[in-house]
Order: C-alpha cells, then sequence, then structure tokens
C-alpha cells in the first residue's frame, strides 16, 4: 500500500526539525560531544532510532505527543519546530483554566517560602502531606517569584533524579498556571502527592510524564484534587531554619 504522503504543513514541521536538529548537533560538535539521532530516540522513550528519523525525514507525520518530547530534549519552544501543533497545546492549556475556575492572577514579588512536611517518597515518587511542623513549618527556602500561597517540598530518594536531586526543594505555587512541559505537584483526592511533567488535560484526562521525560502517565482528572506548578528548584545550601532578619 502506497504511502498517504503528508499534508504541506507536516512536510514544513520536518523542515523546521531537521534545521533544529543540524543547530543542535553543530553546537555539541564544536563543545566536543557528539550526539546521535538513537541518542534523541532514547531519551523520547522511543524504542529505536528509527522514530526519531521518521519524523526527521517526513516519513510520520509529527504528533502532539512526539513535539513536546522532542522539544523537551532540545530545550526549545514547541512553536520552534511546529507552529500549528504549539497552537494546540496553548489551546487545551487554556480551556483547562476555564473548566477548573481560571484563577485570578496573582503578583509575586518573591519571598522565603515555607517547607512543607511529607512522608518519604517511595520509588515510584508518590508521598504524602504531613502538613507543617511547628510554627515555622520545616524551615524556609528563598524564591524570587513565589506568590503568598506557594510552599516548598523537599525531595527525598532518586526517584527525581537528576531534575530534583535528593535534598533539593521544588517551589510549588498554587497561584500560577500550569504550563506544559514544565513541572507540577499533582494532588490526588486520595491524598497522594506526587511530581511529574506536565502535559495537558484533553477529553477529561491528565497527561503526564516522567520527570526524566520515559513514562507516559494518564489519570482521570475527577481523581485530580489540584495541578500545582514548580516555580523554582532551590538547593539545600539556601535552606534556612529561620528567616533571615533584614539589615
Amino acid at each position: 500500500m502506497a504511502r498517504r504522503p503528508l499534508s504541506l504543513e507536516r512536510q514544513q514541521d520536518a523542515e523546521r526539525l531537521k534545521n533544529v536538529w543540524d543547530n543542535f548537533r553543530s553546537t555539541h560538535k564544536a563543545e566536543g560531544k557528539k550526539v546521535t539521532q538513537e541518542d534523541v530516540s532514547e531519551a523520547c522513550g522511543w524504542s529505536t532510532q528509527g522514530a526519531f528519523s521518521a519524523y526527521l525525514n517526513a516519513r510520520t507525520p509529527l504528533n502532539l505527543d512526539a513535539l513536546i518530547k522532542l522539544s523537551t530534549f532540545f530545550s526549545i519552544n514547541p512553536a520552534e519546530i511546529s507552529p500549528s501543533l504549539a497552537a494546540d497545546i496553548k489551546a487545551v492549556s487554556s480551556d483547562v483554566d476555564e473548566d477548573n475556575n481560571k484563577k485570578s492572577v496573582t503578583k509575586r514579588t518573591g519571598r522565603w517560602v515555607p517547607v512543607k512536611a511529607y512522608s518519604k517518597m517511595g520509588e515510584d515518587g508518590y508521598y504524602h502531606d504531613m502538613g507543617y511542623l511547628g510554627d515555622g513549618g520545616d524551615g524556609y527556602v528563598p524564591s524570587f517569584t513565589a506568590g503568598p500561597n506557594a510552599y516548598a517540598v523537599r525531595g527525598n530518594g532518586t526517584s527525581m533524579y537528576p531534575e530534583i536531586r535528593h535534598g533539593w526543594y521544588a517551589v510549588c505555587d498554587p497561584d500560577a498556571p500550569p504550563i506544559p512541559t514544565e513541572f507540577v505537584e499533582v494532588q490526588f483526592k486520595d491524598g497522594k502527592r506526587t511530581i511529574k511533567e506536565y502535559i495537558s488535560v484533553a477529553n477529561g484526562v491528565l497527561h503526564l510524564l516522567g520527570i526524566n521525560g520515559q513514562n507516559r502517565l494518564m489519570f482521570d482528572i475527577s481523581d485530580i484534587d489540584a495541578i500545582v506548578p514548580i516555580i523554582d528548584i532551590v538547593p539545600p545550601s539556601r535552606h534556612m531554619y529561620e528567616i533571615p532578619l533584614r539589615s
């Protein structure tokens, strides 16, 4: 059976992807590093190098899931590869805001954020909110962009390594909107919490990626209590048990 030709739009996506790939390789070559198509496919969770090659050479039309994985790998805006698919991401994100009682914009000027006490994160990355320890919580970490309701979570174990290392703090801000390809704390109605990469909510299903970009996860939105964006990741050296007095 003859392969159906790609639309002009998807052919242009492939051309833009090829340019991104060429620039990425050139940059790494100048730094004395070699990167291959196998490296890209492995990072995106595809079993063979042929998957990336098919998108690159316009044999397979780019889709939303592949765009998110590739733009995350190359650390670029998805619109640099596919403006049309990137617009779909933005549209879905806007719909989610409307469906979940869109929050008013809150001014974020930065402050010392209280650290919440949590049960230890398991190998699967799930944990439970144990509330605050004492009046000051479990100490504080600084954030330049945190809103008045922000709090911090201390990473435990290796389930989120290397993005969030053991002992580092993730600052969560419930007043900020979730952004596709960025990290969020997902709060389940049964009390469990986890930190994942946010993709979208579509047709009542929450789409996430594992922190290391390997596993695609889906949950019924009716099981979710809140999706809280992570706005900062703070090293343990910045943690204080008391807020420093201003001079």
